[in-house]
């Protein structure tokens, strides 16, 4: 009895120290259900390996900022360090980054008021006493865990991944993290206000202040979200756009071959007739050049180039080469939904490759650019093989990289930027390389994505 009676005392006393252990042993638990929650609502992927680093980071840092870091300090330095970790870990975007940290902390202070409050209605019980006593501290946080690991198990149910971030231009990206990081600052001010000031302020100070985080929070989120479907829709417009023109003008095209079909086979039986061998192997060369054209134009479809962003820069290059009287030779064999790299750098890389084959290949008399993107499954990696025709033969292929590096020699300072871009790009990102060619006709560029 004695033994029952001594742990109930330590179960039902208020006691700081022992709660510190009891927060550090829990924080595996936090750990998992923070990784769940963050990883379905921002659709951020990671591996076994990533996860284990993520708890066990997150478990030493819990130990530092709860044993060793003063109670007043720790809460902004776990909170700016907890944003380094995720960053550098799952290697997503600095919007992901402070959206992932952000998000799980708002409704984990959301839930602890209502189950602290809870405990108040059924126990006559402050908050301080709660977040103290063993008894009440334990169940509460685990409420909240559970609370987490649900909501982010309906939302994996229904498939209500929040990937809509990706589109998101640079100046919104810089409004969205300024407005992220008031989030965080009210979120910080916050939790000081509920540790050391709930047993002197009014109930009504802390409730204001958290019907006040809550309803900036939602208004936040809202005008975020509506921003972001807009500059979805406008994309989505623009997509429709080019697609319009693609099926305009592939109906022209296939409506003159139909026209022209009884003359086209006219022609094709006098070279017969006549055994005219070389004039009917020039004239079929002819057609198969007006039958690849239509089918690079069938080929521009968003259902075949399956993201929008992609589906854009694609389309917005072809019609330029073709306006340059540039031949484009397009193959897609890739869902590039699934693409291993972001969105993001992989349209500015795209982009950038794309703008120096057309400016290369509108110099030459036999104007081509070859377009493949493919998913080399079997080895495991996707590549984009770019090559054109180019007039300059002595260019360095060593020196592309480098800032300012040029084979133009007017107006310098304004080339020399696009591949030196890349090449930043690419040391973000430690699954990516582009490896760079030529011989006498082509001049080639490969991008190859590698992946488990």
């Amino acid at each position: 009895m004695d033994l029952l009676h001594n742990l109930w005392n330590v179960l039902s006393t208020e006691d700081e120290n022992l709660i510190k252990y009891i927060v550090i042993i829990l924080n595996f638990i936090e750990s998992y259900v923070t990784l769940k929650f963050f990883s379905v609502i921002m659709n951020v992927k990671y591996t076994n390996k990533q996860r284990n680093i993520y708890i066990m980071v997150m478990e030493v840092l819990v130990i530092l900022s709860t044993l060793f870091i003063p109670q007043k300090y720790s809460i902004f330095i776990h909170l700016f360090l907890t944003f380094i970790i995720i960053k550098l870990i799952f290697k997503i975007t600095l919007t992901k980054s402070i959206l992932s940290e952000v998000i799980p902390m708002l409704v984990s202070v959301i839930l602890e008021s209502i189950y602290a409050n809870l405990c108040l209605q059924l126990f006559n019980k402050t908050a301080f006493e709660c977040k103290n006593i063993i008894i009440y501290r334990v169940p509460i946080m685990l409420l909240i865990y559970l609370t987490m690991y649900v909501i982010s198990i309906c939302i994996q149910k229904i498939k209500n991944n929040i990937n809509i971030f990706e589109h998101i231009d640079s100046y919104g990206k810089k409004l969205l993290i300024i407005n992220l990081a008031f989030i965080i600052v009210i979120i910080a001010v916050q939790f000081y206000t509920f540790i050391f000031y709930d047993n002197i302020l009014p109930w009504y100070v802390t409730l204001i202040s958290l019907v006040s985080l809550i309803l900036y929070a939602i208004l936040s989120i809202y005008s975020i979200i509506k921003s972001i479907n807009l500059e979805i829709i406008k994309q989505n417009l623009e997509q429709s756009e080019l697609h319009n023109k693609t099926l305009e003008l592939l109906y022209n095209n296939v409506s003159a071959f139909k026209h022209d079909f009884s003359n086209i086979l006219t022609a094709l039986g006098g070279f017969i007739y006549s055994k005219n061998i070389d004039g009917l192997e020039k004239y079929y060369d002819k057609i198969l050049d007006e039958c690849h054209i239509n089918n690079n134009l069938s080929t521009l479809n968003p259902k075949i180039i399956n993201n929008p962003a992609v589906y854009n820069i694609l389309a917005t290059k072809y019609y330029k080469a073709d306006e340059l009287g540039i031949n484009i030779n397009l193959q897609v064999f890739i869902n590039l939904n699934d693409l291993k790299l972001n969105i993001y750098d992989f349209c500015r890389i795209l982009g950038i490759l794309l703008d120096n084959a057309i400016e290369a290949a509108s110099k030459c008399e036999e104007k081509i650019i070859n377009i493949d993107i493919n998913d080399i499954k079997n080895k495991k990696y996707q590549i984009i093989y770019i090559e054109n025709t180019y007039s300059d033969k002595n260019i360095d292929i060593s020196q592309l990289s480098k800032k300012g590096y040029t084979s133009k020699t007017k107006d310098k300072e304004s080339h020399g930027i696009g591949l030196w871009q890349v090449s930043k790009m690419l040391k973000k990102h430690n699954n990516v390389i582009l490896d760079t060619s030529k011989d006498e006709k082509y001049f080639k560029q490969e991008l190859i994505i590698y992946y488990n």
